[in-house]
């Protein structure tokens, strides 16, 4: 059953979250807000005694919100940056400690020498920050590094990794990180003092406190390491197919705190999932039957010029890793539990792709039964693809199934 609701378009979007106390310090463009998941939460009847899983917890959207209202949630996700902001979001804080430091950084960059600071060689980070910017980064970054307690590190990493596009040459641009030039940069240290007086200002008007167990830890979707009917439900949203490479969008943040080289973060996109043409097969997927719809849809492509040779085969691959996602779901979600996937449908060589459409018959192959799909958005094509296919909306939607 598809109902389309006008109401959800603007919650499978981050938009809601850039104004909320703690869910501002990061977030991810593709994205979905708070009261998505607390709607989730009451449509499932979910309460203090459940606990929820988001194996793509990407900002920790989904972690946050049910923490705020008393249940705990596990977030997996293959990305460093991920967790470590996921997990930043859900710490108690001591405000004295914050405070004591804020004075110290205060200090520090008043007085350091910037060309003593030892920069890695990441080509992309000499080419998107000034010198002086770039040294002042790391200046924050070694400081933090020498911290003994891991909340504190988590409080001012975050703050430093949110400015980082800021006080860079460049911007996110849907699935791709734009160099630009003539952008007008601020002040290093008033942009960071500005970020992390806000966080600190959350903290302080916050009334959460984590009783919680809730988490993120690294992992890949694709095998889960929890047991068998472990949660009650799964709120979560995948990469959509459209070619977007989270370990280009995010190699700032990626290279100035998680990985030591370019080869890494080349291994770390190499094992992503196959949403984008540079991601590779890691697991074989055992029992997979290439959908109806799918084969349809490819054998209209395979007809078709299209820009990137690696486009079929990567639709191929990218619906063999959601059977794995769909199946790993299937196993450690408790009977009558529910799942809840916000995803998008994608447009290739003019065709539609009906995603949603092929991840239900996906899920139903493996025991997820199928109870509706909430269409919160329509994009339709377009205006050149319009002449030759005319106008066929892709939908980005809510899918619901139950394990029976």
């Amino acid at each position: 059953m598809t109902k389309e609701i006008n109401e959800f378009h603007l919650l499978v979007t981050p938009h809601q979250n850039k104004k909320l106390p703690i869910y501002r310090w990061y977030h991810f463009n593709h994205s979905f807000s708070r009261d998505l998941v607390w709607y989730l939460i009451d449509k499932f009847d979910l309460n203090c005694g459940n606990i929820i899983l988001d194996p793509f917890c990407g900002s920790g959207t989904t972690l946050l919100a049910a923490q705020e209202k008393g249940i705990s949630a596990i977030g997996i996700d293959i990305l460093p940056l991920s967790v470590f902001i996921s997990n930043a979001k859900l710490q108690n804080y001591n405000i004295d400690k914050i405070k004591y430091k804020i004075e110290e950084l205060n200090k520090l960059l008043s007085n350091h020498n910037k060309n003593t600071t030892l920069i890695p060689e990441f080509k992309i980070l000499h080419k998107v920050f000034d010198p002086d910017v770039l040294s002042d980064i790391f200046v924050v970054k070694n400081w933090i590094q020498k911290m003994e307690d891991k909340k504190l590190k988590y409080f001012f990493f975050t703050a430093l990794l949110s400015i980082t596009e800021k006080v860079a040459f460049a911007r996110k641009d849907g699935g791709f990180l734009r160099i630009v030039p003539d952008k007008k940069i601020p002040d290093f240290k008033e942009t960071l003092f500005i970020k992390i007086n806000e966080m600190l200002s959350d903290i302080e008007h916050s009334n959460s406190q984590n009783n919680t167990k809730s988490k993120a830890q690294i992992g890949d979707a694709r095998k889960i390491c929890f047991r068998s009917s472990s949660f009650d439900a799964v709120i979560t949203s995948p990469p959509y197919l459209n070619r977007h490479d989270y370990t280009r969008v995010y190699i700032l943040e990626l290279a100035i705190a998680f990985l030591k080289s370019e080869g890494e973060i080349k291994r770390l996109r190499y094992k992503t999932l196959r949403s984008h043409v540079e991601a590779k097969k890691v697991f074989v997927a055992d029992g997979y039957k290439e959908p109806i719809k799918l084969k349809e849809i490819i054998e209209k492509l395979e007809k078709e010029t299209l820009p990137n040779k690696h486009v079929i085969p990567m639709i191929k691959g990218y619906f063999e890793d959601m059977y794995l996602v769909l199946k790993e779901v299937a196993r450690v979600l408790k009977q009558r539990g529910f799942a809840a996937f916000v995803i998008g449908d994608v447009r290739y060589g003019g065709f539609l792709v009906p995603v949603s459409d092929i991840l239900v018959e996906i899920g139903d192959s493996l025991g997820l039964t199928h109870q509706e799909t909430l269409v919160a958005r329509l994009r339709g094509n377009s205006p050149q693809q319009m002449g030759k296919f005319g106008k066929i909306p892709a939908k980005e939607s809510i899918v619901i199934w139950k394990k029976q």
